[in-house]
């Protein structure tokens, strides 16, 4: 029998079915290794109430706060404006409490963790996460800074398309997509004041074009304006690839397609998942090009583990980011166990 000498201290809500229930599922895959698995709720670590951990050193596997997201960030009698920048500064204060908890209750131990709190947060915030990504040499889609319903109108006079988000959101909800004579935003306004759903899902996307109230008020809000990728269609569809990285290895591709004037490429926006054969179909060294914006994409927010959004472009060569996940939902275990692979090395690197 192996001797255990670490702890792996997986972190997470039980309401999290996606990561964190799935991830301790597999424990069967750290038998025979030096790596013990325990676990532990958010509520237990805000209470101060971890488990004992005898071995000098503990990695910790930090899942989506979903509960505490959902109670104090945003909750259903939520007011504001979705995205707005007091999701971000909440969530990095989040992170530093229960840094400061781990550190206290374990003091004396060697800590590690598979993606350090610091860096969990820095995915919220669309414009940081560019910059950072931009200055590893990834290819990023061009930023626009319009003051005015006029810059912004003048930009699709001279034909660019534009995607406008909430700088401090995700889940394809709070967009809006521009371009002459098509206007169209999954927010919703009444008396031309935006609207936010409360829910992660319905954000439909519905037409608005040529109402510069709306553009007027959306320019008040925390907003990132980018042009829109001239994506590689496949079969006639739209599509990006989810990457799922871990440090210089991506375990995992998943495409994701919509039809070809579909608004994102978001499950939650009506997209669908493709079969792991569909990479097949993709240019080789355009999706070498992915991987390698992926692993640097990763690398340049301080993450061991993520899932980065990659559009591969129509001239069949480029490869475009769109974003960072620190907590990717994880593929259903029957298309793909990415904890058993996760897993795997893990125990690579704590031998």
């Amino acid at each position: 029998m192996v001797k255990k000498t670490k702890i792996l201290l997986v972190i997470g809500d039980d309401k999290d079915f996606d990561t964190y229930i799935k991830f301790i599922n597999q424990k069967r895959f750290f038998y025979g290794s030096k790596v013990e698995v325990k676990h532990v709720d958010y509520l237990s670590v805000l209470k101060k109430k971890l488990p004992h951990i005898a071995s000098k050193q503990i990695i910790i596997f930090p899942c989506f706060p979903f509960e505490y997201w959902d109670k104090y960030i945003e909750p259903k009698n939520y007011r504001g404006v979705y995205g707005n920048k007091s999701f971000y500064t909440k969530f990095v204060k989040f992170w530093k409490v229960i840094e400061q908890i781990i550190e206290k209750e374990y003091k004396g131990k060697n800590i590690v963790y598979i993606n350090h709190p610091k860096n969990l947060a820095k995915d919220r915030d669309k414009e940081l996460t560019k910059k950072l990504v931009s200055k590893s040499r990834v290819m990023v889609p061009q930023t626009f800074y319009c003051k005015s319903t006029k810059d912004i109108l003048g930009l699709m006079e001279h034909g660019y398309k534009l995607f406008i988000k909430v700088r401090f959101g995700s889940m394809g909800k709070g967009i809006t997509c521009l371009e002459k004579g098509r206007w169209l935003t999954n927010f919703r306004f009444r008396n031309s004041k935006i609207v936010s759903r409360k829910s992660d899902y319905g954000w439909k996307f519905i037409e608005i074009t040529n109402k510069p109230s709306f553009l007027k008020q959306l320019l008040k809000q925390d907003i990132l304006i980018e042009e829109a990728i001239n994506p590689l269609l496949i079969q006639g569809r739209k599509f990006d690839l989810r990457m799922y990285v871990y440090r210089d290895k991506v375990l995992y591709i998943y495409g994701r397609s919509n039809d070809a004037e579909a608004v994102t490429t978001n499950i939650s926006q009506g997209a669908k998942g493709e079969k792991a054969s569909f990479v097949n179909l993709l240019p080789k060294k355009q999706l070498e090009a992915a991987k390698k914006a992926a692993i640097k994409s990763i690398k340049a927010l301080g993450l061991k583990f993520g899932g980065v959004d990659i559009m591969l472009c129509a001239d069949k060569k480029s490869a475009m980011f769109i974003e960072v996940n620190t907590f990717p939902g994880f593929p259903k275990v029957k298309r793909f166990n990415l904890s058993k692979y996760l897993i795997k090395e893990i125990i690579k690197d704590y031998k």
